[in-house]
């Protein structure tokens, strides 16, 4: 399960007809303008940002674009300055007209392009391939008979060859000659790329296979879902402005708890001898049902030794597996028991090319915080490269020429991000950027290493510079200065934004964020929207830049809402160790719901909160914990929105939950604790509740607002307090035919009644009995 932030990435017009503040005016004595939603859904004022793709070049800092009015390929020099067309786009017409993707060889000579592209999951979409020679300008498809259907392509690290998937089989492709290299894929069998739950919950990529080094070897994975229950899904329009007389259905292998998984094996193919075909490796581990691959990476010069990470089902042991590619023997290299809680699948990998002890950096969180380390290829004692009461969030570069690494981590605050570099030894440890001032920084460097772009994305207007690595004090020069979008802002009155912590008298600390109306007046008592997530290992409060249009400040600026607005991450939450996040272990719902009613509480207590209009709202996770804070019938809490929840942990997939919550067959107390099925709360929440949720959400099935609907009617849970809305065929983005507008527009209509709602007794419904 990921949090999906479809508000982000919303454009277009606002649709007509709704009936609250679609103009808000500034009131008298104000200065700028309030932000309405109509702003929120322009695409007006989004933060610009420069992303590279950089590549190999003659000179450091050579990185391919596509040229804005051309959308011709250009390869330019970001310190020089320099551009070169490296393809015209009239060249490929052929493909120009579906293009969605491009992958150039590694010479340079040919680029393979994705046309004709169709969504499958979060990440997975099938397409047709052509390769287009530099030379000759001819463009060629892949295959002959494509018809849309191949779910993957991608060069050898050597550039000679291609593999791609169809049919679930894998093939190569070598100067134009195919050879299939599986048979069996189908309905139950994935060859090279992921199932929906390993694509989903493990990888989040497209592809389950890599190449070597030197691009000799392809090691990559096979997926069997003989057993694996099938989950359908309806779609009711599929995709058309009038429904068919009988929805196309979706049979969607999806294992939920207790079902069976996958069943997963390891294979190697020598790629100069393909007619030999694939071998499967054996190795000693977890039983096929209880074994879980979660990450591959070769550890060698060329193709000596490649690196598998095992875990049980519930993802608590580890052990690493080693192959000698030469014997296709396995050894067991590294073992890590985690059931003081669960252990995180970083996919941090990288191996260091030149050291006399073969090595690989990783991250583990082992002693108790996430840091790196070098770890011996063959086993035996890592180095600790970091160490402290604070986490390493990711591996930035790994410049072996320099012997560095570069990293983000949290040492300054667990709600911010700064960038560092230190030793392959452990030692001399460096700040890239100034550590004494607030800020979540992101960085890129360039394919030699001696040049970066440092992202700064918060809290103050987001901005991108050039640096050196032999200066990192003096920027080249700016990249992305976001000043258009800082002469906008100017015109608003945006909400005061701040960041604290709130001292549990336990004694541990949930971090903060809150919006304040603009023009605050604190002998006002306002209204509170509780906006939260709170899954395990997730944050809501990082100090990105905030003081924007958005839907909070929209929510904090309507005269007609003026909500003061909150986001407080619980305990379970990410970024502040091990043991923080380790509480929920197989009690998911329970300190989460706890914590978010206790800082609501907290809060009512303020002089400027009307403590008796504080709404909640989440989705996804969110919306479950949302469901678990009305059940807990605080009455702190007077509204309930509720989007795309899960209600019972039973009806979710198997790789995440389990994870959380352990076997089913093992903790069955947990499991019924941690379902939404107490309706005393939510009969009792004074403005009611609504549940929203997509019919075709192929991630949290719809079944979750059906079953949990049907739960609280049963229990009487009268229909002034509960209402309901499904969006046809969306998916957990929950953006079908305009599904988005539909959405937000009925979370501001519901905040607005809300705040006007009066206090009564007793409604006159209730008093007829219904």
């Amino acid at each position: 399960m990921k949090y999906l932030n479809t508000f982000s990435s919303l454009r277009g017009a606002l649709v007509l007809g709704l009936t609250i503040s679609a103009a808000a005016v500034p009131a008298p004595g104000k200065k700028g303008k309030l932000v309405t939603f109509a702003d929120i859904f322009s695409g007006n004022y989004s933060a610009s940002s420069t992303f590279i793709q950089w590549v190999a070049g003659s000179s450091d800092g050579t990185y391919v674009v596509p040229d804005p009015e051309t959308g011709s390929l250009v390869f330019a020099n970001i310190v020089t300055g320099t551009n070169e067309t490296f393809l015209d786009f009239a060249d490929i017409e052929e493909a120009a007209s579906t293009f969605f993707d491009y992958y150039i060889q590694p010479s340079g000579d040919n680029v393979l392009f994705s046309a004709n592209y169709t969504k499958q999951y979060r990440y997975s979409f099938f397409a047709d391939y052509y390769i287009f020679n530099r030379a000759s300008k001819s463009l060629e498809p892949l295959v002959d008979d494509q018809a849309g259907d191949i779910q993957y392509a991608g060069w050898n690290t050597r550039g000679d060859s291609i593999a791609y998937v169809r049919g679930n089989n894998l093939f190569m492709w070598v100067n134009g000659t195919v050879t299939q290299i599986t048979d069996d894929g189908g309905v139950d069998v994935f060859n090279g790329v992921p199932d929906w739950v390993y694509e989903e919950e493990v990888y989040g990529d497209t592809k389950a296979h890599w190449f070597s080094p030197d691009g000799e070897y392809l090691a990559f994975l096979r997926f069997n879902e003989t057993g694996v229950p099938t989950y359908t899904i309806p779609y009711y329009m599929d995709s058309q402005s009038t429904a068919p007389p009988y929805p196309r259905e979706l049979e969607l292998r999806y294992p939920k708890v207790g079902a069976t998984n996958p069943t997963v094996t390891f294979h190697l193919l020598n790629l100069s001898d393909l007619t030999a075909g694939p071998q499967e490796i054996e190795f000693d581990s977890f039983s096929p049902e209880d074994l879980l691959i979660t990450e591959v990476a070769w550890v060698a010069e060329e193709h000596e030794a490649v690196i598998f990470r095992t875990m049980n089902r519930v993802q608590n042991l580890e052990k690493l597996i080693v192959v000698d590619v030469k014997s296709a023997s396995s050894s067991v290299v590294r073992e890590r028991d985690g059931t003081d809680g669960w252990i995180d699948n970083n996919l941090a990998i990288r191996y260091i090319p030149g050291l006399s002890t073969p090595s690989y950096i990783d991250i583990s969180d082992h002693t108790g915080y996430a840091h790196l380390y070098l770890y011996p290829v063959a086993g035996g004692s890592p180095i600790a490269l970091t160490s402290g009461e604070y986490e390493v969030v990711s591996i930035v570069k790994v410049d072996v020429s320099r012997n560095v690494v570069y990293y983000l981590s949290t040492e300054r605050d667990s709600t911010e991000r700064h960038l560092y570099s230190v030793g392959l030894d452990g030692k001399g440890k460096k700040a890239l950027v100034d550590t004494n001032k607030d800020g979540y920084w992101g960085a890129s460097f360039s394919d030699g290493g001696a040049y970066y772009i440092l992202s700064y994305r918060g809290p103050d207007l987001p901005h991108q510079e050039l640096y050196s690595v032999n200066n990192t004090n003096v920027a080249i020069k700016s990249m992305t200065d976001n000043a258009a979008l800082k002469t906008k802002l100017a015109e608003f009155d945006l909400p005061a934004v701040s960041w604290s912590t709130l001292k549990h008298p336990d004694g541990y600390e949930l971090n903060v964020v809150e919006y304040l109306p603009p023009n605050f007046d604190p002998k006002k008592k306002y209204p509170v929207l509780f906006r939260i997530y709170g899954g395990p290992g997730a944050q809501e409060t990082g100090k990105t830049f905030r003081r924007t249009v958005g839907w909070n400040s929209y929510v904090a600026s309507d005269p007609e809402l003026e909500y003061i607005v909150l986001s407080v991450d619980n305990r379970g939450t990410g970024f502040k160790g091990r043991a923080f996040r380790a509480l929920v272990s197989r009690q998911l719902g329970k300190l989460e719901a706890q914590d978010q009613v206790w800082a609501a509480q907290q809060w009512a207590k303020k002089s400027y909160v009307d403590e008796k209009k504080i709404a909640i709202w989440g989705w996804s996770f969110g919306g479950y914990l949302t469901s678990k804070v009305l059940e807990l019938d605080s009455g702190v809490f007077s509204l309930g929105l509720i989007t795309a929840p899960v209600s019972d942990w039973r009806f979710y997939d198997s790789i995440y939950t389990e994870r959380y919550m352990g076997t089913l067959e093992d903790n069955r107390d947990g499991y019924a604790q941690s379902a939404v099925a107490l309706p005393e709360g939510f009969k009792n929440v004074a403005g009611g509740f609504l549940v929203q949720h997509g019919t075709g959400d192929d991630n949290v099935h719809f079944q979750n607002s059906a079953a949990l609907v049907d739960t609280l009617m049963v229990a009487g849970v009268s229909p002034e307090k509960m209402r309901v809305q499904w969006f046809t065929d969306s998916d957990h983005n929950i953006n079908f035919h305009g599904g988005t507008l539909f959405l937000y527009k009925q979370l501001a209509k519901s905040l607005y009644e809300e705040k006007e709602r009066k206090e009564t007794t007793k409604h006159q419904w209730s008093r007829r009995g219904e």
